[in-house]
Protein backbone atom coordinates (compact mmCIF):
# COMPACT_ATOMS: atom_id res chain seq x y z
CA UNK A 1 0.00 0.00 0.00
CA UNK A 2 1.50 3.37 -0.77
CA UNK A 3 1.88 6.25 1.71
CA UNK A 4 -0.65 8.60 0.10
CA UNK A 5 -4.25 7.36 -1.10
CA UNK A 6 -5.75 10.09 -3.53
CA UNK A 7 -9.77 8.51 -3.55
CA UNK A 8 -13.86 9.41 -4.19
CA UNK A 9 -14.81 6.53 -1.51
CA UNK A 10 -12.23 5.10 0.78
CA UNK A 11 -12.58 1.61 0.84
CA UNK A 12 -9.87 -0.76 2.74
CA UNK A 13 -9.51 -3.77 4.28
CA UNK A 14 -11.32 -4.08 7.55
CA UNK A 15 -7.83 -4.53 9.65
CA UNK A 16 -7.26 -0.65 8.97
CA UNK A 17 -8.61 2.06 11.66
CA UNK A 18 -9.28 5.20 9.75
CA UNK A 19 -8.91 7.88 11.43
CA UNK A 20 -11.30 10.77 9.84
CA UNK A 21 -10.61 14.94 9.63
CA UNK A 22 -12.96 17.47 9.00
CA UNK A 23 -10.77 18.57 6.00
CA UNK A 24 -13.08 21.79 6.42
CA UNK A 25 -11.06 22.38 9.67
CA UNK A 26 -7.97 22.50 7.83
CA UNK A 27 -7.12 25.60 6.70
CA UNK A 28 -3.89 26.41 7.98
CA UNK A 29 -1.07 23.90 9.40
CA UNK A 30 -2.56 25.42 13.27
CA UNK A 31 -5.86 23.66 11.91
CA UNK A 32 -4.11 20.32 10.52
CA UNK A 33 -2.54 20.38 14.00
CA UNK A 34 -5.15 21.08 16.12
CA UNK A 35 -7.59 17.98 13.91
CA UNK A 36 -4.72 15.58 13.70
CA UNK A 37 -3.77 15.87 17.52
CA UNK A 38 -7.13 15.39 18.36
CA UNK A 39 -8.17 12.81 16.31
CA UNK A 40 -4.93 10.65 16.94
CA UNK A 41 -5.36 11.51 21.07
CA UNK A 42 -2.16 13.07 20.52
CA UNK A 43 -0.53 13.29 24.67
CA UNK A 44 -0.08 16.42 26.47
CA UNK A 45 2.79 17.46 25.13
CA UNK A 46 2.04 18.20 21.63
CA UNK A 47 3.95 21.57 20.71
CA UNK A 48 1.83 22.15 17.53
CA UNK A 49 4.91 22.33 15.08
CA UNK A 50 5.90 20.47 12.33
CA UNK A 51 9.05 19.06 15.14
CA UNK A 52 6.25 18.00 17.27
CA UNK A 53 4.27 16.43 14.76
CA UNK A 54 7.28 14.61 13.66
CA UNK A 55 7.74 13.33 17.26
CA UNK A 56 4.02 12.49 17.61
CA UNK A 57 3.73 10.62 14.40
CA UNK A 58 7.20 8.67 14.71
CA UNK A 59 5.71 7.09 18.11
CA UNK A 60 1.72 6.47 18.35
CA UNK A 61 3.07 3.79 21.11
CA UNK A 62 -0.20 5.21 22.92
CA UNK A 63 -2.67 3.70 19.92
CA UNK A 64 -3.71 -0.16 20.03
CA UNK A 65 -4.28 -0.01 16.10
CA UNK A 66 -1.49 -1.67 13.88
CA UNK A 67 -3.14 -0.38 10.35
CA UNK A 68 -3.66 3.63 10.46
CA UNK A 69 -5.23 5.78 7.74
CA UNK A 70 -5.75 9.48 8.24
CA UNK A 71 -8.13 10.26 5.64
CA UNK A 72 -8.72 14.05 5.13
CA UNK A 73 -12.28 15.17 3.46
CA UNK A 74 -12.42 17.09 1.78
CA UNK A 75 -9.43 18.31 0.32
CA UNK A 76 -10.18 21.01 -2.04
CA UNK A 77 -9.47 23.54 0.89
CA UNK A 78 -6.47 21.83 2.49
CA UNK A 79 -4.39 24.69 4.39
CA UNK A 80 -4.96 27.12 1.68
CA UNK A 81 -5.01 30.17 4.38
CA UNK A 82 -1.44 29.21 5.24
CA UNK A 83 0.51 32.56 5.01
CA UNK A 84 3.56 30.38 3.62
CA UNK A 85 2.80 27.91 1.13
CA UNK A 86 5.88 26.44 1.21
CA UNK A 87 5.07 24.94 4.73
CA UNK A 88 2.59 22.45 3.03
CA UNK A 89 4.96 21.21 1.26
CA UNK A 90 7.23 20.94 4.12
CA UNK A 91 4.28 19.08 6.03
CA UNK A 92 3.58 16.69 2.95
CA UNK A 93 7.10 15.66 2.69
CA UNK A 94 7.12 15.37 6.18
CA UNK A 95 4.28 12.76 6.11
CA UNK A 96 5.48 10.99 3.44
CA UNK A 97 8.41 10.19 5.31
CA UNK A 98 7.44 9.29 8.22
CA UNK A 99 5.19 6.90 7.22
CA UNK A 100 7.88 5.02 5.10
CA UNK A 101 9.83 5.20 8.16
CA UNK A 102 7.38 3.20 9.39
CA UNK A 103 6.96 0.59 6.96
CA UNK A 104 10.85 -0.04 7.29
CA UNK A 105 11.51 0.83 11.22
CA UNK A 106 11.78 -3.34 11.63
CA UNK A 107 15.01 -2.89 14.20
CA UNK A 108 13.27 -0.54 16.61
CA UNK A 109 12.37 -2.60 19.67
CA UNK A 110 10.99 0.29 21.77
CA UNK A 111 7.82 0.93 19.26
CA UNK A 112 4.64 -1.67 18.17
CA UNK A 113 4.83 -1.94 14.49
CA UNK A 114 2.45 0.06 12.90
CA UNK A 115 1.62 0.88 9.18
CA UNK A 116 0.45 4.44 8.80
CA UNK A 117 -0.95 5.62 5.43
CA UNK A 118 -2.70 9.52 4.57
CA UNK A 119 -5.81 9.38 2.21
CA UNK A 120 -7.18 12.01 1.01
CA UNK A 121 -10.44 13.05 -0.33
CA UNK A 122 -9.55 13.28 -4.38
CA UNK A 123 -9.40 16.86 -5.46
CA UNK A 124 -7.67 18.84 -8.22
CA UNK A 125 -5.79 20.87 -5.39
CA UNK A 126 -4.42 17.79 -3.19
CA UNK A 127 -3.39 16.04 -6.58
CA UNK A 128 -1.48 19.56 -7.20
CA UNK A 129 0.10 20.02 -4.28
CA UNK A 130 1.45 15.82 -3.77
CA UNK A 131 2.82 16.06 -8.05
CA UNK A 132 4.68 19.57 -6.69
CA UNK A 133 5.91 17.81 -4.68
CA UNK A 134 6.74 14.58 -6.54
CA UNK A 135 5.47 12.43 -3.47
CA UNK A 136 4.09 9.10 -5.55
CA UNK A 137 -0.19 8.24 -4.64
CA UNK A 138 -2.48 5.91 -5.56
CA UNK A 139 -5.97 7.56 -7.32
CA UNK A 140 -8.35 4.53 -5.49
CA UNK A 141 -8.07 1.93 -2.80
CA UNK A 142 -9.21 -0.83 -4.61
Amino acid sequence: MPNFLVVKNLALPDDYSIIELDGHKILTLRGFYEEIGEALAFPEEFGFTIESLDEMLSNLSWLEDEKIVVYISPSEHFIEKERNPEKIGTLLNLLDAICEDWRWDDDNEDLPKKELIFAFADSARIRELLDKQEISYRKDAK
